[in-house]
């Protein structure tokens, strides 16, 4: 086992690791913030590149905080806690813009604040047992080791207390805890989505069987504590896998969706569908999207899940036009432009790659929002974008695979105008960023 001694960090990079160097090679550590000294347990090095997690902290950076939060360094939840709210947001420009710094970009505004307080709307919790008794909490970074907290620092206390009430139920009533190892018990994950505006929750359970022990029961422990619950969804998973949702369910009370509400703009959404996790953040984003989009602009909304973007777009767009391979999430996007009493929009089942170009020659588009999945786009898509579409606004999780497709629309004669970070998601190393191209 190599230990590099008294390693100074220089940087945070993307990921959320800090970056020092041993006799110029670079040297990865995770929980490391800049400035601190430390001594390096290797993990793994390939090409003269290592990974390691810290031994001992030799001198601490001006910038290093207590972490509050007891199970900080071995819960996979949070990245930075170790690191002020303000400096995170000053780091994560810094990130940004170094990933762009190969491209001209006309101008980079600064990163849209979150704010402190918890943000996540929708979590899943794996269930595990420790010393023969259920527990929940998050995964261990890298590892499928629970561990259990008091206060999470992501979601609101009330997803802890609900997940508390469960795991209460589940050893009273003696239900057993799924084992990955040999596929055997019930109870795998339990989870939890929450509508700010309207303070709806939905509770759903992840189960390997139809059947579970007592579900009245369960179902007036939580009601009576939480009202505000309009579903109890069991989701049923057989499969040995890591993919938390199966394909059967049963509602066990109410209904499988909850109302979200992004300024006046409603949204229903099923348990399974996406939504941006920050609903506070999401409202700025769609903000800043909707001031590059003209009266008399015909709009594609690719990758448009339950339809939020183009919805919300809808009342300054002459026509929008949603396309999603999710058919679940294709009819949620209907009857949301049918809840908002919106005419101009539609939506298209299928895959972007080949639904793309049927909807480009049906119709006189100038506009293409692109919300791809964390991989970004393929190239076949870039290439078939035709020379009338006039500008692309690109959101993307991912600035790496961001800036790898946006020098692809730059060799199509796309020019960068404007870049808009944002902090989706506080406490960790991801960025969620926004670049506008026009030709």
């Amino acid at each position: 086992m190599k230990i590099i001694k008294e390693l100074r960090i220089e940087k945070l990079v993307y990921k959320g690791l800090g970056l020092g160097f041993e006799n110029s090679n670079a040297v990865f550590v995770s929980n490391a913030v800049p400035g601190d000294v430390v001594d390096v347990q290797v993990l793994s090095t390939r090409r003269q590149v290592s990974f390691g997690k810290i031994e001992k902290i030799v001198s601490k950076s001006s910038k290093r905080i207590d972490a509050d939060c007891e199970v900080f360094g071995k819960c996979g939840g949070c990245d930075w806690l170790n690191i002020s709210y303000d400096d995170q947001l000053k780091y994560k420009q810094m990130i940004v813009e170094e990933i762009f710094q190969n491209i001209e970009v006309g101008k980079i505004n600064e990163i849209i604040d979150s704010g402190k307080e918890p943000y996540r709307n929708k979590s899943f919790f794996p269930v595990a047992k420790r010393d023969g008794k259920p527990i929940t909490g998050m995964f261990e970074s890298r590892t499928n080791n629970v561990i259990p907290h008091d206060i999470g620092k992501l979601q609101p206390q009330l997803f802890d207390d609900i997940c508390g009430k469960i795991i209460s139920y589940t050893e009273a009533s003696k239900m057993q805890v799924y084992n990955e190892r040999n596929h055997s018990g019930n109870i795998r994950h339990i989870g939890i989505r929450y509508a700010e505006k309207t303070n709806e929750i939905i509770v759903i359970l992840v189960t390997r069987n139809r059947k579970i022990p007592f579900s009245k029961q369960l179902e007036r422990i939580l009601l009576e504590a939480y009202p505000n619950i309009v579903g109890i969804i069991q989701n049923i998973n057989t499969e040995k896998t890591n993919v938390i949702l199966g394909d059967d369910e049963k509602i066990l009370f109410g209904r499988d969706y909850i109302i979200e509400q992004i300024r006046n703009t409603k949204f229903k959404l099923n348990y399974k569908s996406f939504f941006q996790v920050n609903t506070k953040q999401a409202e700025k984003m769609y903000e800043f999207v909707k001031q590059y989009i003209s009266e008399d602009s015909n709009v594609i909304d690719a990758y448009c899940g339950v339809g939020s973007i183009g919805i919300y777009l809808a009342d300054k767009a002459a026509k929008v036009i949603g396309i999603e391979n999710n058919v679940k999430a294709v009819q949620n996007a209907k009857e949301n432009a049918k809840l908002n009493k919106i005419e101009n929009c539609e939506f298209v089942a299928g895959y972007v790659e080949t639904e793309l170009q049927k909807v480009l020659k049906a119709n006189k588009i100038d506009t293409i929002i692109f919300d791809p999945p964390r991989k970004g786009l393929e190239q076949r898509i870039i290439d078939s974008i035709p020379t009338d579409i006039k500008k692309i606004i690109y959101i993307s999780c991912d600035p790496m695979t961001q800036v790898r497709d946006v020098k692809l629309f730059m060799e199509k004669d796309f020019v960068p105008k404007e870049m808009q970070p944002v902090d989706m998601f506080p406490h960790t190393y991801h960025i969620e960023n926004i670049i506008i191209l026009e030709r």
